[in-house]
């Protein structure tokens, strides 16, 4: 017994700082129990097998046995961080006996804090006692002829979170007023928190409070509710740490200030081509946004109606709102479109007759609004003669959703027709009473007209008919009409033999007699000149 009272000496001599001590709230193991620095002192007869503690006989299902009038002990030394709050333990034993607990500041100063008889337990007994905040060491005793077992040993250190309020209205506010602030004490022990908001609309002044190893201490918490939204919030600032949690919750209401719209443009009727600049505003001042019914017929853009083409269309002028403000009462109007009557300005370039209606060259003048020229007056294949008219023509706008067609008047002046006489390959040596074609030509196709020095001959249907002997000058040409302008003069000289005894005439030359005979062009005909007669194409005299 002397030997253990001097071990239990020298452990109190050691300083403090030597002990590996007993971890708070961690139930007490075996590797605990065999560490020096955590068991500072014990007789004996103390032995713990995992998770049993034996105190006395060390037996292998880690009881205390009491022989005789032995008293056997065990200290444990607690953690030097940290405050003391509640031992458990939980315990069995036989009769004749008493078992007893202690704690001390200084492992010097023992104080009971649980004792009990002998009486026989066969089952365990859980126990917690309250330990003082300065208690350091705990002491397990068992003297008599007891036997006891102790498990279950746990030493939880005392944390303390509280807060003055768990709930905190704000109120309504406006929103983009300064920010709302409550204060709130939390009351502590022993424990350092975090603190978090679970609604970004509401924050906390600090974002931890506590120290270790302070009994009931109190920091002041400031809360702040944000308006930058509308909305109502809720949320929960969060005090956690250590195992302990305080939630206060919080909640608030942002409200938007009202706008009006207002819009006393008139609408009613306009025609497609107008530029239209709609004018709603905001008592806020924020922009005004357009809403049309039908953007085939019409929309806007930056303010302005954009017309696609004729029709009615209903516009409405809204402003949504913003984080600020609450969406504006709508206005609506409605637009009946008209289609416009394009400006035409139209002349046509001068046509030469025998040119058709269709090959005539129109000019817009305005080149205003795109579109297609059509005459309305006689039809693209007519030929006109020469002379000035006024035709009607149809102008059909590309667009015709914007614009209406328009019937305008032409000016139109068709010039003469240039015509020319040619005189080629004609036979000029005549001989009384026999007659020749005239080879002279009008490329109008017009009769040629034919004038003479001499009335010596004569030209009918231009054949020509040799009637006195001598030389005269026939002159050809052309003195124009309503369609083509006068030729050219173009003179030939015939000279005009007596008549000699009739040759015979052949009815039909042969194919030797038509190779070698002269052939001339008149009036779109072939004809052939031998031997003072004419023949048609095929060799027949034309009597």
């Amino acid at each position: 017994m002397k030997k253990s009272i001097s071990l239990i000496f020298a452990a109190l001599v050691l300083p403090v700082t030597l002990f590996a001590q007993l971890p708070w709230d961690t139930e007490c193991t075996k590797t605990d129990f065999d560490n020096a620095q955590t068991v500072i002192s014990k007789t004996d007869n103390i032995s713990f097998s995992n998770p049993v503690l034996g105190l006395g006989g060390g037996l292998s299902i880690g009881k205390m046995v009491i022989v005789g009038t032995y008293s056997d002990e065990c200290v444990f030394a607690l953690s030097q961080t940290g405050i003391a709050d509640k031992l458990s333990f939980a315990w069995q034993g036989g009769s004749s006996g008493t078992f007893t607990v202690y704690q001390s500041p200084d492992h010097n100063t023992w104080s009971q804090i649980f004792t009990t008889d002998g009486n026989f337990i066969s089952s365990d007994t859980e126990e917690e006692i309250s330990l003082a905040v300065t208690t350091r060491y705990i002491k397990f005793a068992a003297s008599a002829k007891t036997a006891v077992a102790v498990r279950k040993i746990k030493v939880s250190e005392l944390k303390r979170l509280s807060a003055s309020t768990d709930e905190w209205p704000f109120g309504k506010a406006m929103v983009d007023d300064a920010d709302a602030v409550k204060n709130i004490t939390v009351s502590w022990t022993n424990i350092i928190a975090s603190v978090s908001s679970t609604d970004s609309h509401f924050s906390a002044s600090l974002a931890s409070v506590g120290q270790k190893n302070l009994i009931d201490q109190t920091t002041q918490l400031t809360i702040a509710y944000s308006h930058a939204e509308a909305g109502e919030h809720t949320g929960e600032i969060v005090i956690a740490g250590e195992g302990k949690e305080v939630r206060i919750a919080v909640s608030g209401q942002t409200e938007k200030y009202n706008q009006t719209l207002t819009w006393i443009q008139e609408l009613g009727e306009c025609v497609a081509t107008d530029n239209i600049q709609l004018n709603a505003f905001t008592s806020s001042g924020l922009e005004v946004q357009y809403i049309s019914s039908d953007s085939t017929i019409a929309y806007v853009e930056n303010g302005v109606v954009k017309i696609v083409k004729a029709g009615e269309v209903t516009l409405s002028a809204t402003q949504p709102g913003n984080y600020k403000f609450n969406p504006a009462t709508s206005i609506s109007k409605t637009l009946t479109i008209r289609k416009a009557d394009p400006m035409i300005q139209v002349s046509v370039n001068d046509l030469t007759y025998g040119a058709t209606l269709g090959s005539a060259v129109f000019n817009e003048a305005l080149q205003q609004v795109e579109g297609a020229l059509s005459w309305l007056d006689g039809n693209p294949d007519e030929i006109l003669d020469a002379g000035d008219y006024v035709l009607s023509v149809l102008f059909t706008p590309a667009n015709q959703g914007i614009y209406n067609t328009r019937t305008v008047q032409v000016a139109l002046h068709i010039n003469k027709a240039v015509q020319t006489i040619l005189w080629e390959n004609q036979t000029t040596n005549l001989t009384v009473g026999t007659e020749v074609l005239s080879t002279a030509v009008l490329s109008s196709g017009l009769p040629v007209t034919y004038a003479f020095t001499e009335c010596l001959l004569s030209i009918d249907n231009g054949q020509i008919m040799p009637e006195n002997e001598g030389e005269v000058t026939v002159v050809a040409y052309h003195p124009g009409n309503n369609n083509y302008l006068p030729t050219t003069v173009i003179m030939t000289v015939f000279h005009i033999s007596a008549a000699s005894e009739t040759p015979t005439r052949l009815e039909q030359l042969s194919a030797e007699q038509m190779r070698t005979a002269t052939k001339y062009l008149h009036a779109g005909k072939v004809y052939i000149y031998y031997d003072g007669s004419t023949y048609d194409a095929d060799g027949k005299r034309i009597k």
